[in-house]
Order: structure tokens, then sequence, then C-alpha cells
């Protein structure tokens, strides 16, 4: 008795059955908080193993959740064993709660039909109608979000106002609880019902998502006492055992690894460096002494300048560019050395890590696939630790470390989900990473600079460094000079009397030459009606649909730094990008971070859905007005919920909260809904574990998010490459900064064509053309900024 007090005694079991839905791990962490001393143990609903022992398996449990999931009940693909659950002896019985599609099993399994709603509800807020009975007793007022494409007929009379609250001829065994009375399309849908003599019961709507009031806890907690008293009564408790408590809050899998938990494996010190690490310490000679200088600027001094007067623009280097937006603070540009700078790169379709440790060695390997490469750059990361920093260093965001690019395919493979075969076409990398040494960070709000290098006896290129950066000149604009104060001078009187420098023209004759191909209008509509397909059967609840515009200039040499500078004087936005690294070259002027986290453990995400294009009478107040329409909450909300499953997946539940829902921010061309999710991590390892387990980014997906990338995947035909992938840092000290490659160009280092992607989520509530609109609204973010020849800074 004395261990059992000590552990905390017996803890009840949960078995929660994943139909591979992307809200998963919300409802876990409900059930944790809600369900006193309960451990909630996940099998997914094709694992083969727990199939063949089911009937004794199902006896180490208190009780059964079935969640919510893609697809049909009557499909054996989208439900697996969730049917043979409904159908155990009364030996094997015991409490089972279905939600969603679980819910709509247990309907089908009792007589039901599941049928088509005349529209889908997808991210629908709504009032649910109870009797304040059975598991609804005592709980008040319900309102609940729906994510649901199909109804359980339970076969009552036609009309639009009936509601039964006794059991149908056609489902005797069936007792609705509650039902939506609100929706005047598909009439009353219901929302709720219980077996009349067996322990199931189910519930149409999500009691997880972050817009269901608290009466969705309270309903969760009447049903497990509910459960728990049937069990008493019937003798069904299992035996009393000794279980430890999980500590991170997230679902254990039965037959596997928690989600987020270790896995066993030896950390990189117990079990040696590999060949990336070993090299980036002996480069180091395995030490950091945090090199650097600071200096004092003007506050008008601005990010081209530097580049410029260092002569960088040519060079292979990485810049993270606030571009002057008021929300940015930062712009880090990281410095690659030929004969020091690490880089490594992975590509999906041959599955191989390539090494680039100087300027002839280059080695390749071949991997099982994109689970390999993130222990190689943990590794990297791991080898360099860094002093106690001082006050000023603590707010430094970046001290060195990788700096790249992970594309959307990545994303892809890491989520189990096979690229479109036209990937094979592409010789450009899906991860590509530069460890840097050097690097510089302008702070825009405290107006100073701070030049850091990693690397031993570095003194003389911080001075030269600092003393290039303390003599420039504060007179010129934020985009003047080409390479210096010399080419400033030269073209001074041109562009006085023409009011176009001659690098502007000089881009203007280029691109007037380009060869711009744009989705076709009819074809990206139909696009989104097959999306809408998708949706009303119950396969996704929200599907971003993305194109492609390309701009070709065969035979045209541009100078790709005057592109970039051109995007963001006319499209400036927080997370902007200059990259040239390896064979890739990226122009783009985000305004989406995907994931921030800090040394300190905490977490950000920012996920952007729902878009208002500035214009002539698009007022701040008729913008706010049409993004808080119910289409637009429901995009914003559907990621919302899938983004909190995928950071708790990672940290728990009880680790994860959401600061902000659905506050519209405003750009440069555009009013955007903007809401944040954020958490506390374990230790800095474990940022690298968020960002690798939240891929693809699921503003770019939809939800769930598998299904929904391979029905995309499908629809489009086409890679994405690195648009609707993630740019970004991973300093030694933990931190980690990602945005999502949105209004961004791109092309291969040997490639004149350069790829704009641009796309938005398709709901039920979506039109076609409305769609389409939107995405060229995206897209002329992009393409209107470059063509456009001189705005004003």
């Amino acid at each position: 008795m004395a261990i059992a007090g000590r552990l905390g005694g017996r803890r009840h079991r949960i078995l929660f059955v994943d139909a591979f839905d992307s809200f998963t791990n919300n409802i876990v962490g409900l059930l944790e908080e809600s369900c006193a001393d309960t451990t909630v143990e996940l099998v997914h609903i094709d694992n083969a193993g727990f199939q063949k022992t089911l009937e004794s398996r199902i006896d180490q449990f208190d009780a059964v959740v079935v969640g919510p999931g893609p697809g049909h009940p009557s499909n054996p693909d989208d439900v697996g064993f969730i049917n043979r659950l409904w159908q155990l002896g009364e030996e094997r019985m015991l409490p089972i709660l279905g939600i969603c599609l679980g819910f709509q099993s247990l309907c089908f399994a009792h007589g039901a039909t599941v049928e088509k709603l005349a529209r889908a509800r997808h991210g629908i807020v709504n009032r649910v109608t109870h009797q304040d009975d059975d598991i609804f007793s005592g709980i008040g007022d319900l309102e609940a979000t729906q994510y649901h494409s199909l109804r359980a007929n339970l076969g009552f009379a036609a009309g639009d106002d009936h509601v039964s609250w006794t059991p149908s001829e056609t489902c005797p065994d069936l007792q609705p609880l509650a039902w939506d009375v609100d929706d005047e399309l598909n009439g009353p849908i219901v929302m709720g019902v219980r077996h009349t003599s067996k322990p199931f019961w189910g519930v149409q709507f999500h009691p997880e998502s972050i817009c269901t009031n608290k009466a969705g806890k309270a309903l969760i907690q009447s049903w497990w006492d509910l459960a728990r008293d049937w069990s008493r009564r019937n003798g069904k408790e299992v035996a009393p055992r000794l279980q430890e408590k999980q500590t991170n809050g997230t679902a254990h899998k039965v037959g596997g690894q928690s989600n987020g938990a270790s896995n066993g494996e030896a950390s990189p010190g117990q079990r040696g460096h590999g060949p990336l690490a070993e090299y980036i310490m002996s480069i180091t000679d395995g030490r950091v002494s945090f090199e650097q200088s600071v200096s004092k600027t003007i506050e008008q001094l601005h990010l081209p300048h530097v580049l410029e007067a260092l002569g960088l623009v040519q060079d292979q280097v990485l810049v993270l560019d606030s571009q002057g937006h008021p929300s940015g603070r930062y712009s880090i540009i990281g410095l690659v050395t030929p004969d020091k700078t690490a880089q490594v790169s992975y590509r999906v379709t041959d599955k191989t890590l390539r090494y680039a440790t100087g300027p002839t060695k280059q080695q390749s390997v071949q991997v099982e696939g994109i689970e390999e490469i993130w222990p190689v750059l943990q590794d990297a990361l791991d080898v360099l630790q860094p002093p106690t920093p001082s006050a000023f260093e603590k707010n430094i965001p970046f001290w060195g470390g990788f700096m790249g690019f992970v594309s959307y395919e990545a994303g892809l493979e890491s989520i189990d989900v096979a690229a479109h075969p036209s990937c094979k076409e592409s010789a450009l990398p899906d991860v590509s990473f530069a460890f840097i040494h050097r690097s510089i960070v302008i702070d825009h709000h405290a107006s100073n600079v701070v030049i850091q290098s990693l690397l031993p006896d570095d003194e003389k290129w911080l001075a030269t460094t600092s003393r290039i950066i303390d003599h420039l000149s504060s007179a010129s604009g934020p985009d003047e000079g080409t390479h210096g104060r010399d080419a400033k001078r030269r073209r001074t009187s041109d562009a006085v009397s023409t009011g176009v420098s001659p690098e502007d023209r000089f881009l203007d004759l280029a691109l007037a030459r380009a060869q711009v191909t744009r989705p076709a209008e009819r074809e990206y509509r139909e696009k989104v009606l097959r999306c809408q397909d998708f949706l009303a059967s119950g396969d996704s609840y929200e599907l971003c649909l993305t194109d492609e515009t390309t701009i070709a200039l065969p035979g045209e040499k541009i100078d790709e730094w005057d592109l970039y500078k051109r995007l963001r004087r006319n499209n400036p936005a927080p997370h902007g990008a200059f990259l040239r690294l390896g064979d890739m070259t990226v122009i783009g002027s985000s305004p989406e971070r995907f994931l921030r986290w800090t040394r300190e453990g905490q977490c950000q995400f920012r996920p952007i859905k729902g878009t208002v294009k500035k214009g002539p009478g698009m007022t701040r107040e008729r913008a706010h007005e049409i993004l808080d329409s119910s289409k637009e909450r429901a995009e914003n909300l559907m990621i919302v919920d899938l983004i909190r499953h995928d950071l708790s997946g990672v940290i728990g539940a009880d680790k994860t909260w959401v600061s902000k829902l659905m506050v519209v921010e405003e750009y440069e061309t555009v009013y955007q809904l903007v809401s944040v999710i954020e958490g506390e991590l374990p230790d800095k390892r474990a940022g690298l574990e968020v960002l690798k387990s939240s891929l693809p980014p699921g503003s770019m997906t939809g939800a769930p998010k598998k299904r929904s990338c391979e029905i995309l995947r499908d629809i489009e035909k086409r890679p994405r490459g690195l648009y609707s992938g993630v740019i970004g840092y991973m300093d030694i000290g933990g931190a980690g900064d990602f945005s999502v490659v949105i209004r961004t160009a791109f092309r291969g280092s040997k490639d004149s064509t350069w790829r704009v992607g641009a796309g938005g989520a398709v709901t039920i509530q979506s039109t076609d053309e409305a769609e389409f609109h939107e995405m060229e609204t995206k897209q002329s973010s992009v393409l209107a900024s470059l063509f456009q020849q001189h705005k004003k800074p």
C-alpha cells in the first residue's frame, strides 16, 4: 500500500482509437484533463496486431473513445476495426464514446443510414439542444464546433421541425440525446445518442475544439462519471495495478512509442557524433566564445545598405529580413564562407543526404527517409555548447547555427504521404541548411547591429565588418545603392532626370520580355469544385488548394538582388527572405510565421487564414466585417485546432494554449485573419521535434492533414517545391524561427524560370469564383510587386 500511495495508486486506462484525424491530440488532452487519474493510450485503426487480439486486449482498459476521422463508417479502410467494438459480447463489453466518425459508426452499426448533408458543417459553431439528461445532465448551455459532412439518419419521419427524444422504429436501440435544430438548410440533425441497454454513447460535434464552450469539458466529465458507474455496477472495473503517470500529457501509442517521447536511442554524446557534427567541431575547435562586435547605428540603417556595403549581394548568403514591417524587429544575415561553412541537403525522390564540408569535400549518403535527417541536424546543434550568455546576448535571437529551408514535399514525407511522380523531374533539394559561423543581427527597434562569429581568432573579420557598418552613410534611402556608395553617386543624375534608377530600368526591360504563365481560371475553378466534392463526402474539412505561376527569362541575366529589393520595397512583410544557397535562389516577403521557439522554452505558431485585398473602398472596418463571416472564421478555426493537435502531440495539451484567436492584421496589400497558438517546451531539443512533427504547415494543407494532402496531391498534379514549405533558422542556444513560404519566388541556379505559388483554403462555404480571385490576390502581391516599377519607400 505504501508503494501504491507513493506512485499515486491505480490509474484508469482509456483506449483512444485514432482514425488518422488532425484533432486527435486535442481530444486526448481533454480526456486527461476531464477524467481524473486517467492515462489515455492510443491505437490507430489499421494496427494489425491490435486487431488480431482485440477481444483479449480490450480487457486491459476501463473505457474506449472512438475519435473522428475522414471517410464513411461503411468503408473498412476508413474505420478499420472500429465497427467490431459495437459487436463485443457481454463478457468483453465496456463503456465506449464515439465522436464524429465514431458517433456515425455507432449509429451505422445499429441500423442508421449515414448520408451526405445538403451542406457540410465544417468549423461551424452552433447551439446544441438537449434535455439536461444522461451525459448532458448538468452541463448547461452547449455551444459546440461541428466538423461533419455526413449525418446519421435514425429513421424519423421527415419534417423540418421534427425532433424526437425517443428511439425510432428503424433504430430502436438508439435514444437521441441532443439535436442541432438551427440549420435551416439541413433541418434537424441528431447530435448525440446513447444505446438503450449497452454503455455506448456518441456525439456528432467536437467537444475538444477551441471554440466549443466549457460545457464540452463538462460533457466529457459527465460521460466518464456514467461510464465508471456502469463499470462498478456490472463488475467491469479493471483490476488495480500500479502505473506511473505520463509526464508529457500525450497519449501513449499501443504497440509503439508515445508522441514526442524518447525512442530509447542514445543521445549524440553517448553514441558518438556524425560527420557533419565532427566537421563543425573541427572548424570551431569544439568551443563557442561569443566573439561579437556591437555597432550603435543610426535609426535609418537599412538591411540592403549593409549587404551592399559588405559586398555580399553576389555571394552565397542567407538573409531573414523583417523588411521594415511594423510587426518585425530583427533581421539576420548569415554568411557562407566557402572554406568553412558546412552545408547539408536532402531530396525526397532519391532519399539522398548530401554533405558539403568545404569547397571540395562532398559526400552523399543513401538513407531510409527523412526521419534520418532530423537527428543529423540535432547532432550538429548539440556539439557546440555556448557559455552562459550575458543579459545583452540573451536578447539576440540568433547566435549561429543552421539557416535554410524545408520544402513542402519534405513535409509530406514526414506524414507518410508520397509526393506526386512529377517531383522526380526536379533537381532542387527538399531540405537545405548551412551551418552559419559568421552572422549579423540587426535590431531595428534598439537601432543596433551585432556582428558575431563562432570561429576562433576571427577578430580581423569582426573589426573590418564593424568598421564598414559604422561608416555607412545615413543619407541614403532604404533601397539606394546597387553595390555601394560609388554606385549611388554614378546613378544620381540619371535617377533625378527620369525618376527610375539604372537597375530598375534594366529590370523593367528584362521583365518586359518575360514569359509569364498564370493558372487558367477555368481549370482552377474546376479544381475548387473537385475539392468541394471531397469535402461533401467527408474526406476533409478544408483543402488548401494551390497553383503556380512561372516567370521564364530565357537568355536574360537579371540581378537577383535588385529583384529582391523591388519586392521588399513594394510588398514589405515581417518575414522576408533572400537566400542564395547551393542550387537555390529565393526572394520572398512572407507575412506568416510558422513556428518560433525561444531558448527559454516558449514556442509560438501564427497561422494566417482569411484574406481581404486592399483597394478603393476597402476600409479596415469593411475588412473586419468580411473576415468576421462564418466562412472566414471557419477557415481559421480549423487550422487553429489542427495546430493545437500538432503541438500538443509533442508537448502535451496541458502545455498548449491559444493566446489570440482570429485577430485582423494589416499588411501592405491585404488584411488577414491571424491566430496565435503557444506552448511550453520541456527542453531546447524539443524545438526541432515540434518543427518536424508540424510539417507541412497546416495553413497550407487543410484538415485532416494526411488525407487532405493525399487529395491535394492528386488534384494539383505537380510539386509545390519550396512553396508551402518553411524558411528559418535553428541556433546553437536552442532557439528557432521559421516562416511559411508564401508570397515568394524561387528558382534553381541552372534554371531561368522563377516559380511563384499561390492558393487558398477551400471550404464547403467557398465559391469557385471567389477562390480563384483569392488565389489571384495572393499571387499578385508578388507579381505586381516585381513588375511594378517605382513605388516610393
